[in-house]
């Protein structure tokens, strides 16, 4: 059965988000170095000077809070509160409003083909906005990509032209959220080592008589419809995402046959390990997208005086006070020599927090001794307010007292250069070429522990 209406954007009407408060006692102990003051510069964190993003009122996700001195630029969901030495922090999940589907489709309506099982929504080859469908579903911004997670100067329209048929494209997701277009099978083909092609995708879609009929993958029996079900190619070959067909028009499947983000364990309301920013602006972060083109795409950016939990996805972290359009970045900018990745030089730190614990480490891009050369000869060089440092606590339940991990950091050489460097009892060094350092390890919490990472300026 098939219906015919227009679609509208998600308009929801602004809602409280349940909260779940982490208490952790104030308990000293001769480890840990004074904290003195909130961390940021003496004038204290910078506020939000940017343009108001927000989306009209109509057109705001559910959850959000508009108090906050960050509100203008980013879309802030609390999710909790914790407390690190007797202050209490508000933990929350931050993306810029840039990034929201919901904001930046609002008042959007593109004409609509309701089925059974899955929507046809002929946007003209844009990620369209559907209310209870796509609210977890990012836009990735661009020139010419139309809110997909594909290179920035990447038409598809002239992509599925070249394809000569209807193909899928993938898309991001909110931070704290997977991707809901494969499933890993556990069943790699044969010569495979790395195991790329137990990868499968979560839908199809084939072309039936004038039009196309969406197939569901059944993961117990896979090829069982007719047609032998595709898996992540040998060469790279991408059959995940939403299908778009060479009309312009997008296949959307209905909540109720796939879930185009996945959040199956729920927010861990735990809060076994937290970043605190206590620096004097935002740090952006982002996550490589597989399967995908593995690209960097937005994730959590860390707020001034407020926590964040942990995020799925292997993630990597910007130069803070940069925006996410500066660091969520692949593209080459023709340096010679081969090291021309701005986007991969851009980022001084790699990990972080899961529900698991904690792994923390300076990035391979940020710290590949000769692309570093090549950049600070280039003058791409940041500047100490553009760094950071990252010092993790763990709280032990049992004790009830902090001890210190550790401390990764950078230091500059005479010709500006800024090396890494490692302190304390838990960090180690990762023995490459880079010189980089990591703290990692779980988090036990049957035993009432919590890790605290605080980020503070240089």
């Amino acid at each position: 059965m098939k219906t015919e209406h227009y679609l509208g954007v998600a308009c929801i009407v602004l809602a409280s988000c349940g909260e779940t408060h982490v208490s952790v006692p104030d308990a000293g102990t001769s480890e840990l170095p004074s904290e003195g003051g909130d961390g940021g510069t003496p004038s204290g964190p910078r506020a939000d000077s940017g343009p108001d993003e927000r989306p009209e009122d109509d057109c705001m996700p559910e959850g959000v809070d508009n108090a906050t001195p960050f509100s203008q630029t980013y879309r802030v969901v609390r999710r909790g509160q914790t407390n690190f030495q007797g202050t209490d922090y508000e933990i929350v999940s931050s993306m810029p409003w840039t990034y929201t589907l919901s904001a930046v489709q609002c008042h959007k309506s593109f004409p609509t083909t309701e089925t059974d099982t899955h929507y046809i929504v002929d946007s003209n080859f844009e990620l369209p906005s559907i209310k209870g469908v796509t609210d977890d579903v990012a836009w990735t911004p661009g020139a010419k990509n139309k809110g997909w997670a594909i290179g920035s100067n990447d038409d598809p329209a002239e992509l599925v032209r070249k394809n000569g048929a209807m193909r899928p494209f993938v898309y991001h997701v909110n931070a704290g959220y997977e991707y809901g277009y494969f499933i890993y099978n556990k069943d790699p083909l044969p010569g495979d080592p790395i195991r790329y092609t137990g990868f499968r995708p979560t839908w199809v879609v084939h072309p039936d008589g004038d039009g196309y009929k969406m197939f569901f993958l059944d993961s117990m029996a896979p090829d069982s419809q007719g047609f032998e079900w595709p898996r992540h190619g040998d060469h790279w070959e991408l059959n995940f995402g939403l299908y778009v067909d060479p009309n312009g028009k997008v296949y959307v499947p209905k909540p109720d046959k796939a879930k185009l983000a996945n959040h199956d364990e729920g927010w861990d309301d735990y809060f076994g390990c937290v970043t605190i920013n206590k620096a004097n602006a935002p740090i952006p972060t982002t996550r490589t997208q597989f399967p995908g083109n593995e690209s960097y795409y937005a994730s959590e950016t860390f707020l001034p005086g407020y926590a964040a939990s942990g995020a799925p996805g292997h993630k990597y972290w910007g130069q803070k006070g940069r925006s996410m359009e500066e660091v969520a970045i692949w593209e080459d900018d023709g340096a010679p020599g081969g090291l021309n990745s701005p986007g991969n030089y851009h980022k001084p730190y790699s990990g972080g927090c899961d529900q698991a614990g904690y792994n923390f480490a300076h990035a391979e891009g940020f710290t590949w001794p000769e692309l570093r050369a090549a950049r600070t000869k280039m003058g791409d060089i940041p500047t100490r307010d553009q760094l950071y440092k990252i010092t993790l606590y763990r709280f032990l339940g049992k004790e009830k007292k902090y001890e210190l991990l550790g401390t990764l950091s950078y230091e500059q050489e005479d010709n500006g250069e800024w090396i890494p460097t490692g302190s304390g009892p838990e960090v180690h060094s990762l023995n490459d070429k880079n010189g980089r350092w990591i703290v990692n390890g779980p988090v036990f919490q049957d035993r009432g522990d919590h890790v605290f990472a605080i980020l503070e300026d240089l």
